[in-house]
């Protein structure tokens, strides 16, 4: 399916507000469910999952050191949106289809709350993976200013939860990152990049199982995959008008296997000042990234 370039204007996710907020503590809670969102204006709206009823999920900005415990709730269906791969290690057939437990990929946290792949739970927390768990996760956020990102992280089925929609960034601030005067509000965009596919009807495509199953010794039917068509933010091919100025871009790869490569087609330097793991000693101007 051929969908048109630069058609719809790129979303921005909205910032989480916490539910409460003290001396001691910043409190979240986050539901995940499935829902309907136009993923481009020339397809049906798709079903997808979500944090918050958002595709991606919100973004949830922290303070260095800022104490934070996050209720993650599990209100999806029985039934999993995409075809669920026996043959991979954690997805067998004795366990619920639809499992979740989330990670805060990068993030210094202790190891109860760190979303453990086999510390999964189902629906209202009726089915609880092999592994400690708990219902609130609390990050200390004891790290400098730094751009991470939170997802699920089921065993066996981390690649189809992602692929439907349950990923977000988590920004961690600090005040040595505000005295660099960098771009920011309006002018500080994050990026989140997907690749996907698409059937006829708007719905998502993943690829299944032959009829006659590949034996359970054997390795997964897809060992990787790579969609037709690049998604930012929850939109195919999107586009951003931008002012003659600086921006800053936070750049997340969140597909199951393809790597991008960014450049300007104006031939400028992009700067590059920070990785995953915080700001870099100095800005690296290149070419491409």
């Amino acid at each position: 399916m051929i969908l048109s370039k630069f058609v719809n204007e790129l979303p921005i996710p909205p910032v989480l507000k916490p539910r409460r907020k003290d001396q001691f503590h910043t409190y979240y809670k986050v539901n995940m469910t499935e829902f309907k969102q136009s993923l481009h204006s020339e397809l049906n709206d798709t079903k997808v999952w979500g944090y918050e009823g958002s595709y991606p999920g919100p973004t949830i900005e922290v303070e260095s050191g800022e104490k934070v415990v996050i209720k993650w709730t599990n209100n999806l269906p029985a039934k999993h949106l995409l075809p669920v791969d026996y043959t991979v290690h954690g997805a067998h057939l004795d366990v619920p289809e639809v499992r979740t437990v989330v990670h805060v990929h990068g993030a210094s946290v202790e190891p109860e709350s760190d979303g453990y792949p086999e510390a999964w739970f189902t629906r209202g927390f009726k089915q609880v993976g092999p592994y400690f768990r708990k219902k609130v996760y609390q990050y200390d956020n004891n790290m400098q200013a730094c751009t991470l990102w939170y997802h699920d992280h089921t065993l066996g089925i981390t690649r189809l939860n992602i692929y439907a929609g349950l990923a977000g960034f988590y920004l961690i601030r600090d005040h040595r990152e505000r005295l660099l005067n960098l771009p920011c509000g309006q002018y500080e965009i994050p990026l989140i990049i997907q690749d996907k596919s698409f059937n006829e009807d708007g719905s998502l495509f993943y690829p299944r199982q032959p009829e006659k199953p590949v034996p359970q010794l054997e390795t997964s039917i897809v060992p990787e995959f790579f969609g037709d068509t690049i998604l930012v933010n929850g939109k195919v091919w999107p586009f951003l008008n931008v002012e003659p100025r600086k921006y800053r871009f936070r750049l997340l790869n969140g597909s199951n296997s393809r790597f991008y490569r960014f450049k300007l087609d104006s031939g400028q330097l992009i700067y590059q000042i920070g990785t995953d793991g915080g700001l870099m000693e100095y800005p690296i101007g290149m070419k491409e990234i």
